[in-house]
């Protein structure tokens, strides 16, 4: 027997039929949209204050289309990056992020973008000095993005080069939002990792197919394991970024996995939408919102990616 359908399930229950089926379904868009709200809210000032949109923002109207037509790879920093070879990513337009400073090719590859978008990179403390110092001496050409309301201390530091920096500001959340518009001259929904930040900005640079590369997203599955390609920490003796997932309580990883995931199919969404493709070329890794494809068969022919995409 065919299962019932959801209303008919409850179209004849003694206590409830269809009054209590429309109410529970009203109180769920309600929850919705409560969850936006507060997610507006409570972000819009911490990482998108007014005093710095107006200066800021508009800049990032040279990014726009700037790689129409092109294939884009993210490259996440997952540990299925050590057993990917990068050198085929040479010329091609990449989007690398936080720590790939230590991949060994990365003056081979040198990333078009570089990304943080997470202000705590930018938080003063020795480590992160010590970090960005790092950064600015190994990565000298790439285009640089980073958190709109750490722009005072970046441009009054000179944490990164000024002239190769674009910000984002964020107001809401990915989670939770709709994502009708993709524009980095106006706030973003905010984002809970790095690689989210880089699909935005290559679907807004006009790239199409969008391959991804190293993120793996299996932490739940194997606590206590190096999460990246290069071992120990992402900043050095710093107390509070990328540490020990073991700090964290299993239940709050699961929720931020679901986070995560929700922003994904956003993203998925938005790019379908508007007739860009998003290709998952991860070695393994449990992210499942996307198409898969081959790496191997991506960089021998990246251009006609779409038609090898499983």
């Amino acid at each position: 027997m065919n299962a019932p359908r959801r209303f008919d399930a409850y179209r004849d229950a003694p206590l409830y039929g269809w009054p209590f089926y429309a109410a529970r379904k009203l109180m769920r868009r309600a929850g919705h949209t409560l969850l936006r709200a507060a997610d507006a809210l409570s972000l819009r000032e911490k990482y998108a204050p007014s005093s710095l949109l107006g200066p800021l923002l508009p800049e990032n109207a040279a990014l726009r289309d700037r790689q129409r037509g092109r294939p884009g790879f993210v490259i996440g920093n997952g540990p299925s990056l050590a057993t990917q070879d990068l050198a085929p990513l040479r010329g091609q337009v990449t989007f690398a992020m936080n720590a790939f400073l230590r991949h060994p090719l990365l003056a081979h590859v040198r990333p078009t973008y570089y990304l943080f978008a997470d202000g705590v990179f930018f938080d003063g403390s020795a480590p992160c000095d010590q970090f960005l110092a790092d950064v600015r001496a190994a990565v000298t050409h790439s285009t640089f993005l980073a958190p709109c309301a750490a722009a005072p201390t970046i441009l009054a530091r000179g944490l990164l080069p000024a002239d190769r920096t674009h910000f984002v500001a964020y107001a809401g959340m990915l989670r939770s939002a709709t994502l009708n518009r993709l524009d980095l001259t106006r706030p973003v929904p905010g984002v809970v990792n790095c690689a989210q930040l880089a699909i935005m900005l290559a679907l807004y640079a006009g790239c199409s197919p969008i391959y991804l590369l190293g993120l793996d997203h299996d932490w739940l599955a194997h606590r206590g394991h190096e999460g990246h390609f290069y071992p120990g920490k992402t900043i050095a003796n710093h107390p509070v970024a990328h540490g020990d997932k073991w700090a964290y309580g299993y239940r709050d990883q699961m929720r931020a996995t679901m986070d995560a995931w929700d922003g994904y199919a956003a993203l998925h969404a938005h790019a379908t939408a508007r007739g860009a493709q998003i290709i998952n070329c991860t070695n393994g890794g449990f992210l499942d919102v996307f198409p898969r494809a081959r790496y191997e068969d991506i960089v021998a022919t990246p251009t006609r990616a779409a038609a090898v995409a499983a």
